[in-house]
């Protein structure tokens, strides 16, 4: 099992990595070569995700046939673009996500393995997947 995340604030990146620490593996990076950082690259998260397209995802591809455990946070109610990029190329039948966000959940739920939502302000990687 390959263990990703996709991070603007780094939240996302300590829940994979906790999981991957628990499945005797590492946390692989998603990126996308943008800054997202701060008020501003918020706001345009946001109307990124909200236009419902991708952008040119860089990560190292999972092999085989293995399942993929994604951690994004929830952009808008929408998967940040490079996620969303990279569940078309991986595959979401491939991919259980686990979207993190302060409030809401994510709305485009169709196709992945399973869906794990972390919500709220203290939230903790899962103990099972």
């Amino acid at each position: 099992m390959f263990i990703y995340y996709f991070t603007r604030t780094g939240r996302s990146k300590q829940i994979a990595q906790a999981i991957a620490s628990q499945q005797g593996t590492v946390a692989l990076p998603i990126t996308d070569g943008k800054n997202w950082s701060g008020l501003w690259g918020y706001l345009k998260a946001g109307a990124m995700a909200l236009r419902g397209k991708g952008l040119p995802a860089v990560y190292q591809s999972p092999a085989g046939d293995e399942r993929a455990v994604v951690v994004f946070p929830v952009w808008a109610g929408h998967l940040p673009p490079a996620v969303k990029t990279f569940a078309l190329e991986v595959g979401r039948g491939r991919i259980i996500a686990i979207p993190t966000s302060l409030g809401g959940q994510l709305r485009d739920r169709e196709g992945f393995v399973k869906i794990m939502d972390l919500v709220g302000k203290e939230i903790s990687a899962p103990q099972s997947l």
